[in-house]
Parts: structure tokens; C-alpha cells; sequence
């Protein structure tokens, strides 16, 4: 028995001198936190492109002019060109100073005799026929109780041309009601344009024809 006591003794003592020298007894470290699992990065913001607005509708540009025509063209193109009092200024003076003659300061002669001039000059024109021989006639013509009267009507050859100008030749006499006694040598016809042709009268200046 006192072995035991002994034995029981010298453990106590050791535990006892175990315990002085290290203090008390650390205590159990704690486990280490579980690591955070690593955020997966915020996906990209996906770029949203600018819609660009479309490109303006390209303007169509018009179709050139068709190329002037040559003034013999004009000419032998057939048609008839009407008279224009309002664009022969010279033929236009004449006819008012004429209708103020004739009406003597009464004011409604004047206008009555003008108003006639402006009827009488709507109804006349020019044209350039062609017949069976192929001779070229220059006609002037009006209108006189409804019905068309032929004032000239003269044979012509093209003597010449150049750029918006013509001239013509005058050959045999004037077959018209109004006939001219001598004819010219030559007529000048001016062609500005494809609707357009003018002539000088010694009398009554430029004389405008306009294509109908």
C-alpha cells in the first residue's frame, strides 16, 4: 500500500512541477478561417455602339438640256411661229402712235384701236414650208374673217449660217396677197432659240415669233 502511495505521490509532484514550469496550458489554437472563395471579376459591361444615322438621300441631279439645235434645224423643222406684238418693241410703238393719230385724244378710240392691233397680231405668223420639188417657201400669213389669207410667200435658199443666225436668199417673186414689189437680196433670221426666230423689216423694225 505505501508503495502506491508512493508512486501516487511522485506523479502528483511531477504534474505539479510540469505545471509550474509551463504555466497553464495553452489553449487549443483555433482552426484558421476557411479562406474566402475568390469573387468571379463582374463580367464586362458589353459596349453599346452609337447607331449612326443614315446617309442622306443622294439629290438627283437633273437631266442635261437636250444640245441646242442649229438655226437651219429651227427652220426646216416645221411649225408655225406666231407673232408676238409684246416682244417687237419697234412694231408695237408703231401701232400705238398710229391708233393715238387716229383717235385724236379720245381715249376709247384708243383703246378700241389698239385692242384691234392686239387681236390682228395674235393671229398672225410665219412658217417655212417645204413642197413636192423640195423647194423651201417662206409664208406670212393672218387671219381675216376667220379665215387664213397668205400675205407673202417667197422661194428661198440657206445662203449661209453661223451660231443662233441664218440667211436666206430670196428667189422668184412673192406669191402672197400683200406681195412685196422688190424683193431683198437677203433676209437675216435670227434664231436665239429652239422656239424663237426674228426678223428686221425696213418699216417695222425686229418682228418676234414664237413657236406654238
Amino acid at each position: 500500500m505505501r508503495t502506491r502511495s508512493v508512486v501516487l505521490a511522485s506523479f502528483t509532484l511531477a504534474v505539479a512541477l510540469l505545471t509550474g514550469c509551463g504555466g497553464e496550458t495553452p489553449p487549443p489554437e483555433a482552426p484558421p478561417a476557411p479562406a474566402k472563395s475568390a469573387e468571379p471579376p463582374p463580367a464586362p459591361t458589353p459596349e453599346v455602339k452609337k447607331e449612326e444615322p443614315p446617309p442622306p438621300p443622294k439629290k438627283e441631279e437633273p437631266p442635261p438640256p437636250p444640245p441646242k439645235k442649229k438655226a437651219s434645224e429651227v427652220i426646216t423643222g416645221g411649225g408655225m411661229f406666231a407673232f408676238s406684238l409684246a416682244d417687237s418693241a419697234d412694231a408695237k410703238k408703231l401701232a400705238t402712235d398710229d391708233c393715238e393719230k387716229k383717235a385724236k385724244k379720245d381715249e376709247k378710240k384708243k383703246e378700241a384701236c389698239l385692242k384691234d392691233v392686239d387681236t390682228s397680231a395674235a393671229n398672225e405668223g410665219i412658217r417655212f414650208e417645204k413642197d413636192d420639188k423640195g423647194n423651201w417657201w417662206w409664208v406670212s400669213f393672218g387671219k381675216e374673217k376667220d379665215k387664213e389669207v397668205v400675205y407673202n410667200k417667197v422661194m428661198f435658199k440657206i445662203a449661209s449660217e453661223a451660231d443662233g443666225k441664218i440667211t436666206l436668199k430670196p428667189e422668184g417673186k412673192d406669191g402672197g396677197k400683200r406681195p412685196m414689189a422688190k424683193l431683198p437680196a437677203e433676209v437675216v433670221v435670227d434664231v436665239p432659240d429652239d422656239n424663237t426666230v426674228s426678223m428686221t423689216d425696213p418699216k417695222k423694225g425686229k418682228l418676234v415669233y414664237k413657236k406654238k
